[in-house]
């Protein structure tokens, strides 16, 4: 017997009672269905519930009873964009916030101390008192992250991601379209916005691109991820270290960084350790040339160059402006 169910049913009882709410024997049915499922639940959810316990109730009714369930502090309701309503227990003095996957729908509830007092620190510099908050991060779950290709079309993606293009499969005419545009491969993009008549909204070197779906569908990306081993609370020399790591592809004219890892197929990884493009070397961006590719690179005193394809596969940290 979950002791904490059975005080929300002793309240309920007595507030509901004492506010004179109508038809109480049905809304305590929705309550005591509502309190039987766990995580977050839609009407739909709750009217089966019902219906195992050889209960019907309109789904108008279940609908206005979950409300006050809402209105008294039983419940909570999770609106998320275009997904439908769903609720969840709302325990008193217990607070968590939500990460939300934009691919599948899944829910993932989490409590951060850390973050709860940089939050409470970041209104007392403001002079701002919270009286409630709510914080909901959108991504992508570790399980969709697993079932996912390494390599899809941009027209799959979701907003907010950043990703790598990595090739085009596309005839000669859409090439050069895509070309004008000054999308190449190589580059870092991020998703702006999804879903108006299929174009896709994109941003790339502070420039904002809209593709039509035809389009969208012959680009190919990557998942652009940053390394989690990178300790980000290391003490830093100065303050133009740039935040990283990042790809070599990424990186600009007078900047140097240390290689913290070579990727790539078997056959290009080879070739780029027997070049010295190892960890550990320190890699100085000389020039580009001036159609941004290849990139003209120093490593280790020797001058190579390298296409901006091959460069996304190397991923640079310590970023910075050499000093001359």
């Amino acid at each position: 017997m979950n002791n904490k169910h059975e005080q929300e049913k002793r309240q309920f009882k007595s507030l509901f009672k004492q506010k004179g709410i109508d038809k109480f024997a049905s809304r305590f049915q929705v309550l005591e269905a509502f309190l039987k499922l766990e995580h977050h639940v839609t009407i739909k959810d709750i009217q089966d519930q019902l219906r195992q316990d050889k209960i019907n109730l309109d789904q108008g009714f279940v609908l206005n009873s979950m409300e006050l369930l809402c209105r008294f502090g039983f419940a909570s309701k999770i609106e998320l964009d275009d997904k439908e309503t769903q609720y969840e227990h709302r325990h008193l003095g217990l607070h968590h916030d939500h990460m939300v996957c934009t691919k599948c729908g899944s829910i993932l509830e989490f409590k951060d101390e850390a973050i709860e007092k940089l939050q409470l620190k970041a209104a007392d510099v403001y002079g701002f008192h919270v009286l409630q908050h709510k914080m909901e991060i959108y991504g992508i779950c570790s399980k969709c992250m697993e079932e996912r290709n390494t390599i899809v079309s941009l027209h799959k993606a979701k907003q907010g991601e950043k990703l790598i293009v990595k090739g085009f499969e596309a005839g000669k005419n859409m090439r050069i379209r895509i070309a004008s545009m000054g999308l190449k491969i190589g580059d870092l993009i991020e998703i702006v916005s999804t879903g108006f008549g299929g174009q896709v909204v994109i941003s790339t070197r502070e420039n904002r691109l809209v593709l039509g779906k035809g389009m969208t569908e012959k680009i190919k990306v990557q998942p652009f991820e940053r390394i989690k081993t990178f300790d980000h609370h290391r003490p830093r020399e100065s303050s133009d270290i740039f935040e990283s790591p990042l790809l070599l592809s990424q990186m600009k004219t007078g900047q140097e960084g240390v290689i913290q890892k070579v990727s790539g197929e078997s056959i290009l990884r080879r070739r780029l350790l027997e070049m010295g493009i190892n960890r550990g070397s320190t890699i100085y961006v000389e020039k580009y040339a001036p159609l941004k590719d290849p990139i003209e690179l120093v490593i280790k005193g020797y001058h190579i160059s390298l296409r901006v394809e091959e460069a996304v596969n190397i991923l640079v940290e310590n970023v910075r402006f050499k000093k001359r």
